[in-house]
């Protein structure tokens, strides 16, 4: 488990901010340069990919790591991973800050969502975390209790 995690898993999570910090260059280096015209442009097609490709493969990663370590599915990462797959085409046509923009609000609508649909499971860790450290904690007082 350890090992499909922390090697095989982790390599395309660090690959998509690669990916992504790659775009986010040439989307930088794109409107900042005085020689382009002051009207925006839309990034050219290999900055696109590696913005939004960046961010599908990191949280594609993460279903993947998900359904190794906890044999859960993320749907609202898998549904994420899939809105920026349609949403590439849409934002090929748009200026840079714009696409930027778009891409950023896809990817925070589906961080609450997740944070939503996870909120159960949290609790339930968290629930089993207290019970733990109270039995503990019982456990150790009995211990005082006869040795000391």
């Amino acid at each position: 488990l350890a090992r499909d995690a922390y090697t095989y898993l982790h390599l395309p999570l660090v690959a998509g901010i690669i990916l992504f910090a790659l775009g986010l260059k040439g989307l930088l280096a794109e409107g900042t340069d005085p020689a382009l015209p002051r009207q925006r442009v839309p990034l050219p097609g290999f900055d696109l990919l590696a913005l939004y490709g960046g961010v599908a493969l990191y949280l594609a990663s993460l279903v993947a790591l998900s359904r190794r370590v906890l044999a859960r599915t993320r749907w609202p990462s898998v549904g994420a991973v899939g809105l920026l797959a349609v949403l590439i085409p849409v934002a090929a046509g748009l200026p840079e800050l714009v696409t930027f923009g778009l891409l950023a609000l896809a990817t925070v609508a589906a961080t609450v969502v997740q944070t939503v649909v996870d909120a159960p499971l949290r609790r339930h860790v968290r629930q089993v975390a207290l019970e733990e450290q109270v039995a503990s904690e019982v456990e150790q007082t009995v211990w005082r209790g006869r040795h000391l």
